[in-house]
């Protein structure tokens, strides 16, 4: 039987033998005027239209602990605990909602020890080896005989002040922060409490954990801000030390690595100066209100030559306040209008002979 001749000849279609028609513009004085006087046009009006959205958001901005401080609520050590007051005075109206954030300086999240310095599968629930958590955190992985969970530089490094909203000292008094969903939605199936973990609400402690459907060794825990009990059990607990226990006064038990602030705080930014979110005041504002937050300082910034504040912001159509695009679009659109002007001068000054454009040839 005959074997087919093989070959290895594209199909003469124009697309496989690239006979397919083009068109090459011919740069004109002319269009090459018109096309940078399109984008100066285009640009600088979008340019100045996003500065004046920008100008729009308010934003406040109080420095307290670091070189050049507002309020001095400087601590020198970790977990100080030192208290003072922060009252933000409103120069203008501010459409609400209001958004709290804190802002770190000199704070590099983005080394690439730090960054990596985690394991997703511990933050996600999974029961993860020593051996594996050596590869994967480096750092943070075991306090003594206890395995830290979750281990790496990020989780034990967290932001501990803490921001409440002192309604008394404040003007309106009844407004409220809300703190319940300032981590991105996209993290919420990134972080679980660890396989095994167990929490039931109870009204009383008459009951042991067995009766309640826990295992004997669960724990007691009175949510101080709600007042709820619970009783709750983690899988290993002699043998881990879990982020409750390395937060105590700042994580709840029964919330864990789903804590809202821990998981912003999981987010590394991507510049040393940076901010993120605490919490949202749903209220409009004017001018000659008042708000005042009571700062609990136990996050030290002196060691490493750093600074810590407190801001509030409202949000505008393109985010917060952040006049560098705007001023950007001016700056590309009057450098356009620039060299569209440099070409006309040269051009009726010492202007070029064209060549006839018909006698060109693309074949």
């Amino acid at each position: 039987m005959e074997q087919p001749v093989q070959s290895n000849r594209p199909p003469s279609d124009d697309f496989r033998q690239q006979k397919l028609k083009a068109w090459q513009p011919i740069m004109t004085p002319l269009k090459v005027v018109a096309i940078f006087v399109a984008i100066g046009v285009a640009f600088i009006p979008t340019g100045v239209s996003l500065m004046n959205s920008s100008n729009a958001i308010y934003e406040k901005r109080i420095m307290y602990d670091g070189s050049n401080q507002a309020v001095s609520c400087s601590i020198s050590d970790q977990n100080e605990g030192k208290v003072c007051s922060l009252t933000f005075n409103f120069d203008e109206d501010a459409d609400g909602p209001i958004y709290v954030y804190y802002e770190l300086e000199n704070f590099y999240q983005n080394h690439r020890r730090y960054v990596s310095s985690r394991d997703s599968l511990q933050l996600a629930g999974e029961a993860i080896s020593k051996a594996d958590l050596q590869t994967t955190c480096e750092s943070f992985i075991n306090n003594g005989s206890q395995l830290i969970n979750p281990c790496g530089l990020i989780a034990n490094s967290l932001f501990t002040d803490v921001f409440t909203l002192d309604n008394a000292a404040s003007n309106p008094s009844t407004v409220s922060m809300d703190s319940s969903e300032i981590a991105w939605a996209s993290d919420k199936e990134k972080f679980k409490q660890p396989q095994g973990f167990q929490s039931k609400v109870v009204t009383s402690t008459a009951n042991t954990c067995a009766q309640e459907g826990l295992p004997d060794d669960c724990k007691y825990y009175q949510d101080p801000a709600t007042g709820t009990q619970y009783y709750f059990h983690y899988p290993n607990d002699n043998t881990v030390q879990y982020l409750y226990e390395s937060y105590p006064n700042h994580i709840s038990p029964v919330v864990g690595v789903t804590d809202q602030h821990f998981k912003v705080w999981m987010r590394p930014a991507a510049l040393p100066q940076f901010r993120k979110l605490y919490g949202k005041i749903d209220h409009d504002y004017k001018k000659g209100d008042t708000l005042t937050f009571t700062v609990t300082a136990n996050f030290e910034v002196e060691s490493f030559d750093g600074s810590k504040s407190l801001l509030i912001s409202n949000l505008g159509e393109f985010g917060g306040k952040n006049p560098f695009l705007g001023v950007a679009y001016v700056v590309v659109g009057s450098i356009s209008l620039m060299f569209a002007l440099l070409f006309v001068v040269k051009q009726t000054v010492a202007p070029r002979a064209k060549a006839d454009a018909s006698l060109l040839n693309w074949t």
